[in-house]
């Protein structure tokens, strides 16, 4: 089970950088470019991009095919922008991550993104992250939050669940590193060899521990094991599958192995087989 349970961190960890790093950034220079037209209504204090729209902040860079950048004015002129809503063909690129999606709305004050859309996903190398309704990022609180049939690819891997979230701290880099990767409801995590099914799951970046509670189901080819939870050490390589309380007492976990099955023996005396010829014309 150690492969599996570290996928959660491979791919909950990189959308990240992509939604929270204008946050960083906020006290640097907004810059807007579109194809068409940039609108200024000074009444409603907003700057209106349309066709093939480039926004700029920092190392992000957001494109769209409209923008409405909402701002307040300061003082000697200063434009501060509290809110860019883009529509149609957003994508959110903070190298080497991206983020795509129909809609997004992005807070600058509070580093909070929203994405939006049918064609929902979070990429980075050859691991993909979708989702049906929305994935947020709060950078208040430092979580990431994936809704809607999420679900995670990295190469022939897959991991979903009903909703995937991750909290995030600074590293001794003084980097954001994802520091608990959670799953809730329906978490099927499939691999090459076996697939891991559960209700619930944790995973806690430091500790390098892994716990999948509820109805946790392991299959590997025709073997399985069954139990209500399971703890993984990713250090040490070793898993526990426990029932309900401890498996010595009141709850009982199941393991069912199969052995390889030998092939079948000709029987003594019987006719071999034909060999096919083919037809002549």
């Amino acid at each position: 089970m150690k492969k599996h349970l570290l996928l959660a961190v491979l791919f909950l960890a990189a959308p990240r950088p992509a939604l929270a790093a204008p946050a960083q950034a906020s006290q640097q220079p907004v810059t807007i470019s579109a194809a068409k037209s940039l609108t200024w209504d000074r009444k409603a204090k907003t700057y209106t991009a349309t066709k093939d729209v480039i926004a700029t902040q920092g190392k992000v860079t957001l494109r769209s095919d409209t923008l409405t950048a909402h701002y307040i004015s300061g003082r000697n002129g200063a434009a501060n922008v509290t809110t860019l809503d883009a529509d149609g063909g957003v994508t959110i690129t903070a190298p080497p991550y991206t983020a795509a999606g129909d809609h997004a709305v992005y807070r600058v004050k509070t580093g909070n993104a929203v994405l939006t859309g049918k064609n929902l996903q979070i990429t980075s190398g050859k691991s993909i992250l979708t989702a049906q309704d929305r994935i947020e990022y709060n950078s208040h609180d430092g979580t990431m939050t994936a809704i809607g049939s999420p679900k995670a690819v990295k190469g022939p891997d897959t991991l979903t669940a009903d909703v995937l979230s991750a909290s995030f701290t600074k590293n001794a880099a003084g980097k954001m590193t994802a520091r608990t990767i959670t799953a809730h409801g329906h978490v099927v995590i499939k691999t090459v060899s076996e697939t891991a099914m559960g209700d619930n799951g944790v995973y806690n970046t430091t500790t390098q521990k892994a716990v999948l509670t509820g109805n946790v189901r392991v299959l590997q080819g025709k073997n399985w094991l069954q139990g209500t939870r399971a703890d993984v050490d990713m250090k040490t390589g070793i898993s526990r599958l426990s029932g309900k309380g401890d498996a010595a007492t009141d709850g009982r976990v199941t393991g069912t192995f199969y052995p390889q099955q030998r092939k079948k023996q000709p029987v003594a005396g019987a006719p071999a087989a034909m060999p096919q010829t083919k037809a002549r014309n």
